[in-house]
């Protein structure tokens, strides 16, 4: 669709909900890879448009019922959150054709950096998702849906990698012997945090599952962060999902596309901040388990993201873009890599946490 036709057809859109004053510009806004978004300004508020992604989120009652309820939640708190723009039809989202679309409010006097920029600002970070945590955690994670049924179900990803490796549907198992068996050699541990919600020492909460520092706005004027957005993913999980995905982000950097391996570093001091800014947050209610586990969550969810790559790879390269044939290949061998490193430093991470907890 041509630029001036997607405006036009967008315009239409906004018109569907209940927004304040006349649409003056409407632009492409942001760097998110999933939705399209743009920024609505009219003659009374500016607004974020987004065009929801249905490959990626096909369920967009359950998606947007889920961050309705949270961020009510929030609201009730008086926690400054996303806030949801309704249709004049009274709908969280509005169909058109084959599309889904929602708007929201726009943050204002916000910022959002894509790049870290010291471990003061890992911190912050950390107190962020801490505080998200902590302030849902009297959510029943009941009263929320499954937006990706087992999205870090660890055994439920190696078992289906086994499949993939089983089928090798398009020959390439031969490629990555070494890195199919380095998993294999791992799968031990695969259950840690899976058994544990089973067993009941750690306990399911409501959960961001995108912890990325671009998911959290700051202020302008203070640098402290104002809330945490993109809450597509927000469902029933471990907190210590959220925490071994944020290390693990934070770990390889821009390195996930890095074809030497030995530029994956594991930076310790990460870990030693983050951990001093989320658990002031969450030190509450977490359980000893949950605690015990701390240091091995950015383990499994290196891990589990490498063996995604890796399935994707066998597969044929059907759910993450690739830019090249070998791509997933790379990305499942810097993540492998990542997981063997922190594997390695469990000791140190475990002294860190005795002397911060």
């Amino acid at each position: 669709m041509k630029n001036d036709k997607l405006i036009s057809y967008v315009t239409s859109i906004v018109n569907k909900f209940l927004i304040k004053g006349n649409v003056l510009s409407i632009e492409p806004y942001g760097e998110g890879h999933i939705n399209q978004t743009f920024l609505v300004k009219t003659t009374k508020a500016d607004y974020i448009l987004q065009k929801i992604s249905l490959s990626a989120f096909p369920n967009v009652d359950m998606l947007m019922a889920n961050i309705n309820i949270a961020t009510q939640f929030l609201r009730n708190k008086d926690i400054e959150t996303l806030d949801i723009i309704f249709s004049k039809k009274g709908e969280l989202a509005v169909r058109e054709k084959n599309d889904a679309f929602r708007i929201y409010k726009f943050v204002s006097n916000s910022v959002c950096y894509q790049s870290l920029q010291d471990y003061e600002q890992i911190e912050e970070v950390a107190s962020a998702f801490g505080r998200l945590h902590k302030n849902l955690a009297d959510l029943d994670p009941a009263s929320l849906g499954e937006i990706i049924p087992q999205f870090h179900d660890t055994k439920k990803r190696y078992n289906d990698f086994q499949t993939a490796c089983e089928i090798d549907k398009i020959g390439r198992l031969e490629k990555c012997t070494k890195e199919a068996q380095a998993i294999n050699d791992l799968s031990s541990y695969y259950g840690l945090i899976v058994d544990g919600i089973e067993e009941g020492s750690v306990n399911l909460h409501v959960t961001h599952n995108d912890p990325k520092i671009n998911n959290v706005l700051y202020d302008k004027e203070t640098n402290k962060v104002k809330c945490v957005i993109d809450l597509d993913t927000i469902m029933p999980g471990s907190v210590l999902y959220d925490f071994g995905d944020a290390h693990r982000s934070l770990f390889i950097g821009s390195h996930e596309d890095d074809k030497n391996l030995d530029n994956i570093k594991v930076d310790l001091e990460i870990y030693r901040s983050y951990l001093k800014g989320y658990f002031k947050e969450t030190k509450e209610f977490l359980t000893p388990r949950e605690i015990e586990l701390l240091p091995m969550a950015p383990f499994l969810l290196s891990i589990e993201c490498g063996m995604r790559f890796l399935e994707d790879y066998l597969k044929g390269d059907v759910y993450f873009h690739t830019d090249y044939p070998d791509h997933n290949l790379v990305r499942a061998r810097t993540q492998i890599r990542l997981a063997q490193i922190i594997l390695s430093k469990q000791n140190e991470m475990n002294e860190i946490t005795k002397e911060i907890i």
